[in-house]
């Protein structure tokens, strides 16, 4: 009789624009799933080991809700796969939750923020990274207190990421004493800027907030400094491993951003972990736009969450890895200690604030 198997799925942008992201963070799923494979081929005396063989699914939502929902579906149907990694961006996340809920079928994103994705009630949903609520509120914290910013501007992509992201910052630098003179809303893989720029200039503020992906703060930031804006400019998608720098290139020196997240060099388990996917992928050899990935160390610990959660259950049944899933204690990851509320969200997550300096992304807090 042929051995069972489990799948496991990540699904994000593979292709496009965002594919600058998702490509290393599928890579970091692959790298934990191939360890966990090898441990199980050449260890076999060992009593801590994987049920069965383990293969990746690695599928292209394009960022795209409507897409992601179909591949969900597809997901669902599938008996073999017992846990998805992802979906990066959170409109697929918030698209596809509630059809992995009625599959039973666990999904761990590794990178979406969007708040209300863990007030839906989906026992399925768990993410490994800060909400936007923690988010915004530190970077509206840190624009008043450490900035000491008065007039404030927010420019949002309209999605379920940018959108919450700027209206929580909005409300709490007001809160804090800051006049917001203008909100702006772009699109989603939106490249020129020329309406929104004018305006920004004309608010005169002393800085501006961006609820946007690393690919359309990039270009904005370019677009700002050209046109001689010297506000502060103050966003999301931070840390280390942050495409940002290269895409703005010089206009991104002195730029602040927010991180979901923890710093993987700050930790024995993220270092390792960044030794790991150097040494197998060899950063710019394999995929030319990032040296190690943003969000891969999340991507890394939520395969290995899944795969733990497998072992534990004893076999490649939903049920049973949703069951260790909930019930996940102490789990030590690349990122820390990993368990889950029981709305999904992880335990202590944390937002660090980092900023370009010299090219390069720098922590602050």
């Amino acid at each position: 009789m042929a051995e069972r198997r489990a799948r496991i799925a990540f699904v994000a942008p593979l292709t496009g624009p965002e594919s600058v992201v998702g490509v290393p963070m599928m890579q970091a799923v692959a790298l934990a799933v191939d360890e966990a494979n090898h441990g199980r081929q050449h260890h076999r005396h060992l009593g801590s080991l994987l049920p069965c063989a383990v293969e990746l699914v690695a599928l292209d939502d394009e960022a795209n809700p409507a897409r992601a929902r179909a591949l969900a579906a597809r997901l669902v149907e599938d008996g073999e796969v017992i846990g998805v990694v992802g979906h990066k961006n959170s409109g697929p996340s918030a698209a596809a939750g509630s059809i992995y809920a009625a599959g039973g079928l666990p999904q761990i994103s590794p990178s979406s923020t969007f708040s209300d994705l863990a007030r839906q009630g989906w026992p399925t949903f768990f993410r490994m990274c800060a909400d936007n609520d923690l988010q915004a509120v530190s970077a509206a914290r840190f624009a008043v207190d450490r900035l000491e910013a008065v007039r404030v501007a927010a420019v949002h992509d309209n999605s379920d990421y940018g959108r919450p992201l700027a209206e929580t910052f909005v409300s709490t630098v007001e809160k804090g004493g800051a006049e917001v003179v203008l909100v702006e809303a772009v699109q989603l893989g939106q490249r020129e800027f020329d309406d929104a720029v004018r305006r920004l200039h004309q608010a005169a503020c002393d800085l501006v907030y961006f609820g946007l992906t690393e690919i359309e703060s990039s270009f904005l930031t370019r677009a700002l400094r050209a046109a001689g804006v010297t506000a502060h400019l103050l966003g999301a998608d931070g840390g280390r491993q942050s495409p940002f720098p290269r895409l703005a290139g010089a206009a991104a020196e002195g730029v602040w951003e927010t991180y979901a997240g923890q710093d993987a060099q700050a930790s024995p388990g993220g270092r390792a972990f960044l030794q790991a996917y150097e040494g197998r992928f060899g950063g710019r050899q394999h995929h030319p736009a990032l040296e190690c990935p943003i969000f891969g160390p999340e991507a890394y610990d939520a395969a290995r969450v899944l795969l733990e959660a497998l072992r534990r259950a004893g076999a490649p049944e939903r049920k049973g890895v949703l069951a260790e899933l909930k019930a996940l204690g102490g789990f030590s990851g690349a990122t820390g200690d990993i368990s889950f509320e029981p709305n999904g969200n992880r335990h202590g997550a944390q937002a660090t604030m980092w900023r370009v300096v010299n090219g390069a992304m720098t922590p602050i807090s």
